[in-house]
């Protein structure tokens, strides 16, 4: 819902808020930080190599104000770049933070998504050292995530290698019934409007828990340190598109659609709601931000037991094959054609 603007924003008092309520983020990774928030530029050293990445989430394209909080939006917005250094194998360390601010967007607002972007700082030991307000006609925030890694141990996307299994961390599909479940309700789909109390319960116990992504990035870290992937991503844009971007050309790749991670509630529900083909939305709808990998078959049984470990299911999920430079979907042996739903950012 947008809310009415109560009075102009300030910009010199919206700085000074800005830098208060993310002040505890500069405990974390002090050796690092000469000069933070309040100068023309931060300054900061490192003795290791950097990793530098930027992502923006933009209302009425990344998300609306029906379907997000503030909060939210602000959690959502650190979290997708922490996956983009998890991605690499690293670590992150630092961000800075621009706002984009339209005249509906009150002070309120703004701290709500403040809080929500410092609650996951917090939690993931990254430090907010600057940024940049600006006017704008809908609301958006953009990050700009410096991270590290040690010892050359860092994983590219495109470095895969013939005989590759493919394997894939989490779940897949999760975030998108999540905003579909969101339409449904708003639309009052009769789907859903005749479904009783409990049902309903159970569908809003599905949205919480999927709304926000996980960046994986212990897994990563791990998978890099001990060199068990040749090519790296995230799934942000889906399986169906992402896929392409860790093999190395001409290569490409059977995917076995029976070995897909998918929610069993994701299921049920699809079933409550009569949604028969789910399984193209699945694959290519995205916004997933697991990882996805390629790896010799002699580290399977160390992939099994980082994934007891650290209690994030890995799941292999097809296998490099030469010169095809395509991927082909195969369900029972028999190739399964994808109608791409890969959300377009432009």
């Amino acid at each position: 819902m947008r809310v009415k603007k109560k009075e102009k924003l300030n910009e010199t008092k919206l700085i000074g808020e800005i830098e208060k309520i993310s002040l505890i983020t500069q405990k974390f990774n002090k050796s690092l930080i000469i000069k933070s928030i309040g100068d023309d530029c931060a300054i900061f050293r490192d003795k290791n190599s950097m990793l530098i990445s930027a992502d923006n989430i933009t209302e009425n394209v990344h998300f609306t104000l029906d379907f997000y909080s503030f909060y939210e939006i602000g959690s959502k917005s650190l979290l997708v770049n922490l996956s983009d250094i998890a991605a690499m194998g690293g670590v992150p360390r630092l961000f800075t933070l621009s706002l984009f601010i339209p005249e509906y967007i009150n002070e309120e607002n703004i701290k709500e998504t403040l809080y929500g972007i410092v609650d996951i700082a917090k939690k993931y030991r990254v430090s907010l050292i600057g940024g940049n307000i600006s006017r704008a006609s809908e609301f958006s925030v953009s990050i700009t995530i410096i991270g590290d890694y040690k010892d050359n141990n860092v994983i590219k996307r495109g470095n895969s290698k013939i005989g590759d299994a493919v394997f894939i961390s989490g779940e897949i599909g999760n975030s998108w019934m999540s905003y579909y479940l969101q339409k449904q309700k708003k639309r009052n789909d009769k789907n859903y409007t005749n479904l009783t109390n409990f049902k309903k319960k159970y569908i809003e116990n599905f949205i919480n828990k999927f709304k926000l992504p996980i960046p994986r990035i212990k897994l990563a870290e791990e998978l890099a340190a001990k060199k068990l992937a040749n090519s790296l991503t995230d799934i942000s844009d889906g399986l169906y598109k992402d896929i392409s971007n860790i093999l190395s050309f001409p290569h490409g790749a059977e995917i076995w659609i029976d070995e897909l991670p998918i929610n069993e509630n994701l299921k049920r529900i699809a079933g409550l709601l009569k949604i028969k083909k789910y399984m193209d939305n699945i694959i290519s709808f995205g916004e997933d931000y697991e990882l996805l990998w390629t790896t010799d078959d002699k580290n399977e049984g160390e992939l099994l037991n980082l994934s007891n470990r650290l209690g994030i299911r890995i799941k292999k999920i097809g296998r490099v094959v030469k010169e095809i430079n395509w991927t082909k979907f195969m369900k029972n042996g028999i190739e399964y054609p994808i109608k791409d739903a890969t959300f377009r950012h432009l």
